[in-house]
């Protein structure tokens, strides 16, 4: 059996009548949020610079017009930030790096990263250069996600442990797979097209806190609508990149007997299904999730014995997965992105703050002394047992008046288990797009969203970002 080439006939011969109602419901909430965190994500200076970056390349110099030229560049595809046009894979980059800039997107526990910014952005591009319609969207979605977290799941969490970020390693599979879905390739096509992206895998988690995590996302996205497109052309590749000797699997130390399983594991069930995407309420990695939660019911206990000031903390104990070390590794951050990858800053923001919105990752929060006095009073133990969740988190206050206030978090809210609902998410989006274009354009958006299996062309959504809502400039 040749895995890659099972994959490839699932995605190509998968079709919107396929796919039972619940998952196609289910499909228009990872478009909801990743283009509400993508418009929010616009504001962040790595979402600025990448955008920045692909306009100069079409008039800097002869040199980088003929490169964007010979990659099919005519104005096709649009960029969230500014509004202005460009080749569908740079479109992809720089709007799958926004999507990715806040760490505010969806998780897929078995893909271990972030499908939804490789692929929602992907399939925007594209799917404007092709008039592509709502059903042909969720359709393309379904399959990317799929491939990228089934075959996740069948390689197993090695290549995750020893530095590879799945966000691009994986997500670059399924945003090919998506592509060549909506480009409608055959068998043969899409595995080409998947085959290429095997070749074009890349991220690392050294880079998590830094801008270039986010890049990971959009590299992501713009690889894999090269792939397809490469793909459509009668490109090739090797139909063992998958599993062959010298191929993606092995190349990333991945679990190869688990090979065989893959094929069978595509759409039973549903990867939206069960067990679901995970959704954030708070912009920053999935690791400390559990422990604001925790800290937030403790700030409450906190507040019912006066007021809250860290002078008065003695000790914050942190009880925590021990294998989360080696992810939220800055221990004394000193800017915002840094802080979404701390443990400490993110409970002591909790804490202190009483919310950890977009709002708490401003360098002068991380820095501010309150905080930094919380964090050096900070005390992180391993949580040890049996838990309910690989992300689940105890913190104790305990203040100098000899008094302690707890709080828990046994499956942190946005789980699968304890899934956020979809009007939350709702909530969600309009409070990251109306903060940028107004909540004029947040409330048809999202009602466009809400019936996208009914949209008969997805570049009316990407024209409707592009109205004015009071009082907002429609040039974020």
């Amino acid at each position: 059996m040749n895995e890659l080439v099972e994959v490839a006939r699932f995605v190509s011969g998968l079709r919107y009548e396929d796919l039972p109602p619940e998952v196609v419901e289910a499909a228009k909430l990872p478009f909801i949020d990743c283009l509400g965190v993508a418009i929010a994500g616009l504001e962040d200076r790595s979402s600025r610079i990448a955008a920045e970056w692909v306009s100069s390349l079409g008039a800097s110099s002869r040199i980088a017009a003929e490169w964007v030229s010979s990659l099919g560049a005519r104005e096709e595809a649009t960029l969230l930030r500014g509004f202005k046009r460009t080749a569908a894979p740079l479109a992809a980059m720089a709007n799958g790096t926004a999507a990715h800039a806040l760490d505010y997107d969806d998780v897929s526990f078995r893909m271990m990263g972030h499908p939804s910014v490789a692929l929602v952005p992907a399939v925007l591009a594209l799917g404007e250069v092709l008039s592509s319609s709502g059903r042909e969207c969720i359709l393309s979605y379904v399959a990317g996600l799929e491939v990228a977290a089934k075959v996740g799941a069948a390689l197993g969490g090695n290549s995750y442990m020893r530095g590879w970020h799945h966000t691009g390693t994986l997500g670059v599979l399924g945003a090919a797979a998506s592509c060549g879905k909506l480009l409608g390739l055959d068998e043969e096509e899409m595995a080409n097209a998947l085959g290429i992206s095997c070749s074009l895998a890349s991220g690392i988690r050294a880079n998590f806190g830094t801008m270039t995590k986010p890049l990971h996302a959009g590299v992501a996205a713009m690889n894999g609508v090269m792939a397809a497109q490469l793909a459509s052309r009668g490109f090739t590749a090797n139909p063992d990149a998958l599993y062959g000797e010298n191929g993606f699997a092995r190349a990333f130390d991945s679990d190869l007997e688990k090979a065989e399983e893959l094929p069978l594991t595509l759409g039973e069930p549903y990867e939206l299904l069960d067990p679901g995407l995970s959704y954030k309420p708070y912009p920053c990695c999935r690791g400390p999730q559990g422990a604001i939660d925790a800290a937030l019911a403790a700030r409450k206990e906190w507040e019912k014995l006066g007021s809250v000031n860290a002078r008065e903390v003695e000790k914050v104990e942190c009880r925590a997965p021990a294998w989360l070390r080696s992810l939220l590794v800055y221990h004394e951050p000193k800017t915002g992105t840094e802080g979404k990858f701390s443990l400490e800053f993110c409970v002591a923001a909790a804490l202190l703050e009483g919310k950890v919105g977009i709002g708490q990752f401003r360098d002068e929060v991380v820095a501010s002394e309150p905080v930094a006095e919380l964090i050096r009073r900070f005390d992180w133990q391993d949580l040890e047992g049996e838990i309910a969740s690989p992300f689940a988190a105890e913190v104790m206050v305990c203040l100098k008046s000899g008094e302690r206030v707890t709080g828990k978090a046994e499956r942190p809210l946005g789980e699968p288990g304890n899934p956020m609902s979809e009007e939350h998410i709702c909530d969600k989006y309009r409070e990251c797009v109306g903060s940028v274009l107004g909540h004029s354009v947040a409330n048809r958006t999202l009602e466009i969203l809400r019936g996208l299996e009914g949209l008969e062309d997805v570049g009316l959504l990407v024209r409707a970002y592009q109205g004015r809502g009071e009082g907002h400039d429609n040039q974020p």
